[in-house]
């Protein structure tokens, strides 16, 4: 996804968790065009909250046990524009990882395919390879 700001262009890429586990839903990429050079920032999360998904910025632990947000946006407007801009990128990620099965996905179902062959295919499989040597 990628939208055109006065400030340059901002591309976004999400990485939605096939099958989360906890209440992180996935992970985002941003990259900014600055007048300076390219900028890049990882390790977005999208985590799901009381009230629906929400946006986390990179975090480190100050010396007293608090975490700071390493790359923030500085006005409310800017943080509600990104928020906004990723969380619908996540959405469309989702969207398309749904229509396209995971290779995890793919692996079971051939193995299901596999367990419900019947018998006879089995063995007319087995007397085709052959003896083993």
């Amino acid at each position: 996804m990628s939208n055109k700001e006065a400030g340059g262009k901002l591309e976004i890429r999400a990485y939605p968790i096939a099958e989360p586990k906890g209440n992180i839903l996935g992970s985002a990429t941003i990259a900014l065009d600055t007048p300076i050079g390219n900028l890049a920032v990882r390790d977005i999360r999208i985590v799901n909250g009381q009230n629906g998904p929400f946006v986390a910025m990179p975090q480190a632990k100050d010396k007293d046990g608090n975490y700071k947000d390493l790359v923030f946006p500085t006005t409310k407007e800017g943080r509600a524009q990104l928020n906004t801009a990723i969380l619908d990128a996540y959405s469309a990620a989702q969207e398309k990882a749904q229509e396209k099965p995971s290779v995890k996905h793919q692996i079971r179902e051939d193995t299901k395919e596999e367990k419900e062959k019947p018998v006879q295919d089995q063995a007319k499989d087995n007397k085709k390879s052959g003896p083993e040597r």
